[in-house]
């Protein structure tokens, strides 16, 4: 199968390349230790992997995540954007020539937002996802359930966990076409990966996640995160810790009409026989 795997999408010998560190990040309570944990994280980060052009953190990083029981944790490590959060680390990615995506808690024109901010080598604000999607009253809804940039030359989705298993932002990534999406998470869960394997699946593109990890409060974030390929297949998946992913992405282009059908194709039938096998569990998300 790799022959035909080489030729419908040739990832190897692809003309553009990014590589990405996508963190699982134990959180503390208090947003101040987590910046600068953050920080660290992103030096040492550099220091080991210099060739990384992307580092990418979980949703709602700066403090705990617990919307059901503990919703003022959101507020008390709200900030604005742009903020301090976001000019400390734009001093990095100017710096060291590198995006950073995280996700934080947002106060905007008196509202809270569950917000995924990317920060440009440039040290700009590239772009800011609001998640759309909320499975908690303390934020207010994002205007879109996805938002499209580019990171380089590569078009690029952000989506924050639940946004994921919306109607609305998978018909927008059916449409739109990404080559790589980038979905930050705080997920407890994700039994065989079910899930991922199921958005891998769908998309034609790149997908990576970023996540949380350890105890907070009565809530255990097991750190699950994936880097899966246009092909439906997990080409790295990692449970129960706190730690980095590396990965060297190949973008080889959606190439021709038939190429693109033939994916779809490869990659839709085991889906479809997935779907009928797991109804039960894929009901839990929607």
């Amino acid at each position: 199968m790799s022959w035909l795997r080489r030729f419908l999408y040739d990832d190897q010998n692809a003309g553009r390349r990014l590589c990405v560190a996508a963190v699982s990040m134990r959180c503390d309570p208090a947003l101040e230790v987590n910046r600068g944990k953050m920080v660290a994280q992103i030096k040492t980060i550099l220091a080991e992997h210099p060739d990384v052009d992307l580092i990418f953190f979980g949703e709602a990083v700066l403090g705990w995540y617990n919307p059901a029981n503990r919703p003022e944790f959101h507020f008390q490590t709200a900030e604005p954007i742009p903020g301090p959060t976001t000019e400390i680390l734009a001093v990095l990615a100017r710096r060291h020539q590198v995006y950073l995506c995280f996700g934080m808690s947002e106060s905007r024109a008196g509202k809270l937002y569950n917000s995924q901010v990317l920060l440009n080598p440039e040290g700009e604000i590239q772009a800011v996802h609001r998640k759309q999607r909320l499975k908690e009253e303390t934020y207010s809804p994002g205007p879109e359930p996805i938002t499209l940039t580019r990171i380089g030359n590569i078009r690029t989705a952000m989506l924050i966990c639940s946004d994921a298993a919306s109607l609305d932002s998978m018909r927008a990534l059916r449409r739109l076409r990404p080559e790589l999406i980038l979905l930050s998470l705080a997920d407890d869960e994700d039994e065989g990966f079910f899930m991922a394997q199921c958005n891998a699946r769908l998309y034609d593109a790149w997908i990576v996640t970023a996540n949380r990890f350890g105890d907070e409060g009565d809530r255990h974030w097991s750190g699950h995160m994936v880097v899966s390929d246009p092909l439906g297949e997990l080409r790295v998946a990692v449970d129960g810790c706190e730690r980095t992913l590396v990965y060297d992405l190949g973008f080889a282009g959606s190439g021709s009409w038939l190429k693109r059908s033939l994916r779809r194709l490869f990659t839709g039938l085991p889906l479809f026989f997935e779907l009928l096998k797991n109804g039960k569990q894929l009901r839990q998300y929607f």
